[in-house]
């Protein structure tokens, strides 16, 4: 699970560049409709995440780990953040689990 996080995050971390990249210019000139359908991907992503993070804040905020950061970590990375705060507060029950039984 570990693998399929950072690899997730590794592959949205690529599409953001891609995507700034395109906007700002430095992947050469784009016309005026692959621009503008770059913006809009770039838009639906953003409006994509900030659902998943409003979702996420409001029903699950209360029963995990939740650490400074994590809210970018979402807007960022989106589901493969999710997973990675969902790992660590499993690991952090288990953890905690153990150590009550011994």
């Amino acid at each position: 699970m570990k693998i399929a996080i950072i690899m997730g995050k590794c592959v949205f971390a690529v599409i953001w560049l891609a995507l700034f990249s395109v906007l700002a210019g430095f992947a050469g000139e784009v016309g005026q409709q692959t621009f503008a359908l770059v913006a809009l991907l770039l838009a639906v992503m953003i409006i994509m995440h900030l659902l998943l993070l409003g979702t996420f804040v409001a029903i699950m905020k209360p029963q995990m780990l939740w650490k400074k950061g994590d809210s970018w970590q979402i807007l960022a990375f989106g589901i493969f953040a999710w997973l990675a705060i969902f790992k660590r507060t499993n690991e952090h029950a288990n953890n905690a689990d153990q150590s009550s039984s011994n």
